[in-house]
């Protein structure tokens, strides 16, 4: 089980190091060279692979998707805890959630939480 958690954590690692050279990519003209030496500080990558995530960020738009929507996940979960106050549990959110489909997670948010104030909330 150990190895598993570590490999989860490796797979995490590299997720929020391509959310952060894309966010700074695209935001703060970090370079490709600054992205390759982040994911070696940051990701433990030896400088081929590290260069290799650095250029995928120059030209894959969902290079930082999968930690984006984890994200917003957990902001739409803790709101609809918020919500429900003592009626929350994981169980039904993860019901209520799947219960949709695969729409936008803004489109869940105005589905599952009441108070339109909080529909348009980002991270």
């Amino acid at each position: 089980a150990a190895k598993y958690r570590m490999a989860q954590a490796d797979e995490a690692m590299l997720r929020l190091c391509r959310l952060c050279v894309s966010i700074k990519m695209h935001t703060q003209n970090m370079t490709v060279d600054e992205g390759t030496k982040f994911f070696q500080e940051n990701c433990y990558y030896e400088e081929k692979p590290a260069r290799t995530e650095a250029m995928r960020g120059t030209f894959d738009p969902g290079y930082l998707n999968y930690t984006l929507g984890k994200l917003q996940i957990l902001k739409l979960r803790e709101d609809y805890k918020a919500q429900q106050r003592d009626e929350f549990s994981l169980q039904k959110f993860h019901n209520e959630l799947l219960n949709h489909g695969m729409p936008p997670i803004r489109l869940l948010r105005e589905i599952m939480l009441k108070d339109k104030n909080k529909w348009d909330e980002a991270l």
